[in-house]
């Protein structure tokens, strides 16, 4: 299928696209969610909301199609040539920034980096309450459990706290990314 995603990305045309390389369902739940707080940070950051989702969508479009940290978000360079433009495409690069080498020199990459990060968190966390639904997790749960270092433990910190580098402290961006996901609850079995 021939898609053009560029400034005006269309979020069916990006998650078609994404199930063309991604079969499992946790990992195409994982980009929606994603998606879903990237689009909070553009609203908090008056940004390209549609845009700003789509990147998120497509982040890890590769995944299931790499052999690990050392080629992800290569594969997707080449996925992703001539149906993203160039920029799109650099911050999908940067969320691997350690192994691509692409410098967090923008807000929607510093962004897409602690997204992919605090996804993880809210998730686990949905998962320990009673009823295992995004609705009943609070911001202030959602702030314990990050400052709780042993529970969901693959969750970097580090990534996570760079929302701060794009002026949205800690705190907000936990909120932001909780409604955000809320948002998109019904797509995350959440």
């Amino acid at each position: 299928m021939n898609y053009w995603l560029g400034l005006d990305m269309d979020r069916d045309a990006a998650i078609g696209l994404v199930k063309e390389h991604v079969k499992k369902e946790n990992n195409l739940k994982h980009m929606v969610a994603v998606g879903a707080v990237m689009r909070s940070m553009a609203a908090r950051l008056g940004e390209d909301q549609a845009r700003w989702e789509n990147i998120g969508i497509l982040h890890d479009i590769d995944f299931e199609e790499c052999n690990g940290l050392q080629d992800h978000t290569l594969i997707a360079r080449k996925l992703l040539e001539g149906v993203v433009d160039g920029e799109a495409i650099q911050t999908i690069m940067a969320h691997n920034y350690e192994n691509t080498g692409v410098v967090l020199d923008t807000p929607a990459k510093k962004a897409l980096v602690a997204s992919d990060a605090v996804s993880g968190l809210v998730v686990a966390t949905a998962l320990v309450m009673p009823s295992k639904k995004l609705a009943d997790v609070k911001p202030e749960s959602l702030a314990k459990k990050y400052r709780t270092k042993d529970f969901a433990k693959g969750c970097d910190r580090a990534r996570i706290s760079l929302c701060e580098g794009v002026g949205v402290p800690l705190e907000e961006f936990l909120a932001l990314a909780l409604e955000g996901m809320k948002g998109v609850s019904s797509e995350l079995g959440l």
